[in-house]
């Protein structure tokens, strides 16, 4: 017990007693000091020696197993003071692999103490309250519900992420899947593919709301699901049940899940990326999802289900991961887009007459907008996504009639130099350029996209390093340059090399004697005669 919660107990001591004698009631006493009534009451029935033994045996207690702990959980309280004991538990497990082994009771104790000492009070929510439903089969039933939840980034901005858990009825087996942008029909049967081969296999039927990802109609009862999720039902061979509206006695359990996951998953979580979380997760069914005591049935629900999987159909089915789906946008007269209150400028040229599109993705981890082009999905630019309502943003380039030729023009003569590094030759002459005549760069860069792309590549290279050396920025000068320089490679006679001779042997060592044509004449004559 260190020495500030010795010199607590005894001030509590004197004020109880302090106040009892104004004859103030102990709900009095708890309300002016803070405390429990049944604090007032334990120490006002104490006689001084009682008091006295009560500071000996706190004074020498043993200390806990989570003491060398106590900075991380004092941090993770004031950061998120709704944080309960069972999440400070799953955090320590997390981030100290060799924690050693303890009950929850003393999790739970030990977070209450340090709650005390530190004035650090649990922020309560109102829970809603939920129906049992019935035992069911082996391999029965599993039960589906999504969600979502606004998550903080490290740098304090808002980041909203949807989820859908999958619960198996007879073990209480969870399986839980994020993304940042809305779950589509495509989507949630993505998320029931990486569930059902979590689960090594899939249940006879799985109960959901009647959601519009995946019924088109509830039809009185002939519910008609969209063709999508019809499609993937159809193939995996599962039956899908579809709950009355406002009846969570149907699945009251992956209602509780969810709740589970928003507290002591999500809470205090800072979110990095989506790839990260869904990782994160993963480790979090392992460890405390799946492996924890379930707090009603009392079963561990990883143990349970090692014979719940014995009875799982088999699921065969190959799902591909669906790619991010774009929304088409209007483009406006003035060749911008309205996204969330706020326009969006486009390259001039984009609009091309009443019922112009745009395709739209909405990239969150780096909280951008990606605009393409619909006829063959082309990049046409990106834009930081504002967070304010009834802004203009716009985009250097985005007033010049010819920004997007602009762009190609860039892209042309990297590929074909090869150069993408800010450090390389052509970065530092395009940024030289701009620098140096800002409104001709345009023109200048389409004119190098004509020049040099038509030329031999070492040719090419060759001449960009001089007009580097020269700071030469006009177009002219530069196809004069690459003029001159196709003429002189064209001019340069081709030279053989002699090969190298070995050590120790010279030239007229390997040259033979030369003989006269009278020699010749003689051999000849000689031969005929």
């Amino acid at each position: 017990m260190t020495q500030i919660n010795f010199i607590q107990i005894v001030t509590m001591w004197n004020k109880i007693n302090e106040l009892s004698r104004e004859n103030l009631s102990q709900q009095q006493i708890a309300l002016i000091l803070g405390i429990h009534r049944d604090t007032v009451r334990r120490y006002q029935m104490m006689s001084e020696t009682e008091f006295n033994d009560h500071l000996r045996r706190e004074s020498t207690r043993h200390s806990c197993k989570l003491d060398p702990y106590r900075d991380f959980i004092v941090e993770q309280l004031n950061a998120a003071p709704f944080l309960s004991a069972a999440q400070i538990h799953d955090h320590l497990m997390e981030h100290f692999p060799d924690l050693p082994q303890m009950t929850e009771r003393t999790v739970y104790n030990t977070v209450k103490r340090i709650r005390e000492e530190e004035g650090i009070e649990k922020v309560s929510t109102p829970r809603r309250q939920y129906a049992h439903i019935p035992e069911c089969d082996w391999g029965e039933q599993a039960q589906v519900d999504f969600g979502e939840q606004w998550m903080k980034t490290s740098k304090g901005r808002q980041v909203k992420v949807y989820f859908m858990a999958m619960e198996d009825d007879k073990a209480c087996y969870k399986f839980v899947y994020f993304q940042n942008v809305p779950f589509t029909a495509k989507t949630t049967v993505y998320a029931h593919h990486l569930a059902f081969q979590y689960f090594g296999g899939m249940p006879r039927k799985v109960i959901y709301d009647q959601d519009r990802k995946m019924l088109s109609s509830e039809n009185f009862g002939d519910y008609m699901m969209t063709e999508e999720f019809a499609s993937y039902v159809a193939s995996a061979g599962f039956e899908p049940v579809f709950c009355m509206a406002a009846d969570p006695q149907s699945k009251g359990r992956i209602e509780r899940t969810v709740r589970f996951i928003k507290e002591n998953f999500l809470r205090g979580r800072t979110y990095v990326n989506i790839i990260s979380l869904n990782e994160e997760a993963l480790g979090w069914l392992e460890r405390t999802g799946n492996r924890k005591k379930h707090s009603v049935r009392q079963i561990i629900p990883a143990e349970v289900f090692k014979e719940e999987r014995k009875h799982l159909l088999p699921y065969t089915v190959r799902v591909e991961e669906p790619e991010p789906e774009a929304r088409e946008y209007t483009v406006r007269k003035d060749n911008t887009l309205m996204y969330r209150s706020n326009t969006y400028s486009l390259p001039i040229g984009t609009y091309g007459g009443p019922g112009s599109k745009v395709l739209v993705v909405k990239n969150v981890d780096l909280n951008e907008l990606e605009i393409y082009d619909p006829k063959d999905f082309s990049l046409i630019t990106r834009h930081q996504i504002s967070p304010l309502k009834g802004m203009h943003i716009t985009k250097e380039g985005h007033a010049t009639g010819r920004s997007r030729e602009l762009l190609e023009s860039e892209k042309h003569l990297r590929t074909f130099f090869g150069q993408w590094a800010e450090d390389s030759v052509l970065s530092t002459l395009l940024v030289a350029i701009k620098n140096d005549r800002p409104r001709y760069y345009p023109k200048t860069v389409l004119a190098m996209d004509h020049i040099f792309t038509r030329m031999d590549k070492g040719v090419a290279e060759k001449v960009l390093r001089d007009c580097l050396q020269h700071k030469v920025y006009n177009a002219n000068r530069m196809s004069e340059a690459a003029d001159n320089a196709q003429d002189v490679a064209g001019r340069i006679p081709v030279r053989t090399v002699p090969p190298s001779l070995p050590s120790g042997l010279n030239q007229e060592d390997i040259t033979p004697p030369r003989r006269s044509m009278s020699d010749y004449d003689d051999i000849i004559d000689g031969g005929t005669k």
